[in-house]
C-alpha cells in the first residue's frame, strides 16, 4: 500500500473514468513511489474462520491500495476520504460498511483521518500468506519493494 501527503485539489474535480484503470493507477503509484511515504499503523485481528486488518491514515494522504482478490466487506470506523474504486469518485464518511468485489484497487484522498477495516472470511492467520491469498501487488509496487530491500541492506553493510 502506498501512501503519501499530497494538496486536496488532487480530487478537486471528478477524473475521467478511463484515468483509473488498473494500468493507470500503476503508473501514477510508480510516480508516488519516489516521494516520501507515510506510515500507517496496521492491526491484524484473528477470529474464529474470519480476519480483520485494520489501517489508520492521516488527513491529507493520498492512498493507493492493492488490487484485492476476494470480495471481502470494508468498514469506517472513522473518518472520511474521497475514494476511487470501479472508475467512480465517492465521499465515504464514518460510519459506513460496503462490499468490494474481486480485481478492485483503490485510490483514497483522506479528507479526515481515517479508520477502515476489512473483514476476510478465512482460517489463516499467518499475516505474509494472508497478503499473498488476499492482494495483488503491482510489479511497480513490487520492484520498489526490492530496491527498498537493497537500500537497507548497502545502508547496514556501511
Amino acid at each position: 500500500m502506498l501512501a503519501l501527503l499530497k494538496p486536496s485539489r488532487w480530487f478537486s474535480r471528478p477524473p475521467a473514468p478511463s484515468m483509473f484503470s488498473l494500468e493507470n493507477i500503476e503508473r501514477v503509484e510508480g510516480d508516488l513511489l519516489c516521494l516520501p511515504q507515510v506510515e500507517m499503523p496496521l492491526v491484524h485481528r484473528f477470529g474464529p474462520g474470519v480476519y480483520l486488518r485494520e489501517i489508520t491514515m492521516p488527513a491529507g494522504a493520498i492512498v493507493i491500495g492493492h488490487e484485492h482478490l476476494t470480495e471481502h466487506f470494508n468498514i469506517v470506523l472513522e473518518g472520511s476520504a474521497r475514494v476511487v474504486m470501479d472508475g467512480q469518485t465517492y465521499t465515504i464518511t464514518a460510519p459506513a460498511v460496503f462490499k468490494s468485489s474481486p480485481g478492485v484497487r483503490k485510490v483514497l484522498y483522506i479528507t479526515e483521518k481515517m479508520r477502515w477495516m476489512t473483514v476476510h472470511p478465512t482460517a489463516e492467520t499467518d499475516v505474509e500468506t494472508l497478503e499473498s491469498q488476499l492482494v495483488r501487488k503491482s510489479e511497480t509496487f513490487r520492484a520498489h519493494e526490492i530496491l527498498t530491500a537493497l537500500e537497507t541492506l548497502n545502508e547496514i553493510s556501511e
